[in-house]
């Protein structure tokens, strides 16, 4: 990651910490580390994002060469981190703007969609079960309800 894409983010992070206050500096990196994970499972899905990253095998120390490869692999595409920021960014912006019982219902609204999204985008294409006679039968995935309707 070039140097001063670090600058940057510790200098965000230090622009929230004022604005924000330390508690709002915190909440925009567990922000920012949240986001890009569920931006890393959107592609990859829940567990593969877990598991590609190394994230099941974390272990301390945190500043250990072994954990910074694990996660020059989570900032190697540039786009999904700018994105990350942008929801940390937004979500300090709005917690500065709206009483915070506002923000918390909104967030956990838009997570749970995005979740939700998540969940779809990596569900299988077609659900296979033994029939009776022992055969592998496929059954492929309705597009919509019409299509699955009998009558």
């Amino acid at each position: 990651m070039p140097y001063w894409i670090l600058a940057f983010a510790v200098a965000l992070v230090v622009v929230i910490g004022t604005a924000a206050g330390p508690f709002g500096a915190v909440v925009a990196l567990i922000a920012f580390s949240v986001a890009l994970f569920l931006l890393w499972a959107q592609k990859l899905g829940y567990m593969g994002a877990w598991t590609t990253f190394g994230l099941d095998r974390f272990a301390a120390p945190f500043l250990d060469d072994a954990n910074r490869e694990r996660f020059s692999g989570i900032f190697s595409d540039m786009e999904k981190v700018g994105k990350a920021c942008t929801i940390a960014v937004v979500l300090i912006a709005l917690s500065l703007l709206l009483p915070g019982y506002q923000v918390g219902i909104l967030v956990i609204a838009l997570a749970a969609w995005w979740l939700y999204q998540i969940r779809l985008a990596n569900r299988p294409a077609s659900k296979v079960i033994e029939g009776p006679l022992g055969e592998k039968v496929v059954f492929p995935r309705a597009e919509s309800r019409d299509a699955a309707r009998v009558n």
